[in-house]
C-alpha cells in the first residue's frame, strides 16, 4: 500500500514538473514569433523603405534595447498609436539584428509591437548610418520627419508629444 502511495506522490509531481515545463516553454515560444517580423535593414532596405513612403510625411525613429531614454519614448509613441492608430511610424533599432528577441519584447511592452520595425543587419554599421544621415554619429534617441518629398529634419533626444502634434497636424 505504501508503495502505491509514494508512485501517487511521485506520479503528482511529475505532472506539475511537465506542466511548469510547458509554460515556460510557451514564454520563450512568444517572443521568438513576434522577432521574425522586426526585418534586417541594410542600405538598400532603407531606400526601399523612404520610396514607398514617397508622397507621404512620416517619422522615423531610431532606438536601442540598451538606451534607457528611448524607452521613454516609445512609452510615448505607444501611447500616441494608441490614439491614433494611422500615426506614420517607422523603429528601427540600431541594435544587431541578433538582439530582435530583446527588441520584440520591448515593443510588446510599449504597445508597439504592431509598428513597422526594422534593426541594423549592415556588416559596415557606418554605410547604414550614413545613408540614414551623414549628420549622425550615433546618438541615441534619434528621430526624422520626412515631408511628403522626402526632405527631412532631424531630432536627437527623447521626442515629446508637442514636437509630434506640431509636425503632423
Amino acid at each position: 500500500m505504501r508503495f502505491n502511495e509514494e508512485m501517487q506522490a511521485i506520479d503528482g509531481r511529475f505532472r506539475v514538473l511537465m506542466i511548469v515545463a510547458f509554460l515556460f516553454v510557451c514564454l520563450l515560444v512568444v517572443p521568438s514569433v513576434r522577432a521574425d517580423e522586426i526585418r534586417p535593414l541594410n542600405t538598400a532596405e532603407f531606400m526601399a523603405l523612404k520610396a514607398r513612403y514617397a508622397g507621404q510625411p512620416f517619422l522615423v525613429t531610431l532606438w536601442s534595447v540598451d538606451c534607457p531614454p528611448c524607452r521613454e519614448e516609445l512609452a510615448m509613441l505607444g501611447g500616441l498609436k494608441r490614439q491614433q492608430p494611422d500615426f506614420p511610424l517607422i523603429l528601427i533599432a540600431t541594435d544587431s539584428i541578433e538582439k530582435r528577441a530583446d527588441a520584440a519584447y520591448i515593443l510588446e511592452h510599449y504597445g508597439l509591437a504592431d509598428i513597422e520595425s526594422w534593426m541594423f543587419a549592415d556588416a559596415f554599421v557606418e554605410r547604414l548610418r550614413h545613408s540614414i544621415d551623414p549628420g549622425w554619429y550615433g546618438e541615441l534617441p534619434r528621430s526624422y520627419f520626412y515631408d511628403a518629398a522626402q526632405n527631412f529634419t532631424s531630432h536627437s533626444g527623447v521626442l515629446t508629444r508637442d514636437m509630434l502634434e506640431k509636425r503632423f497636424r
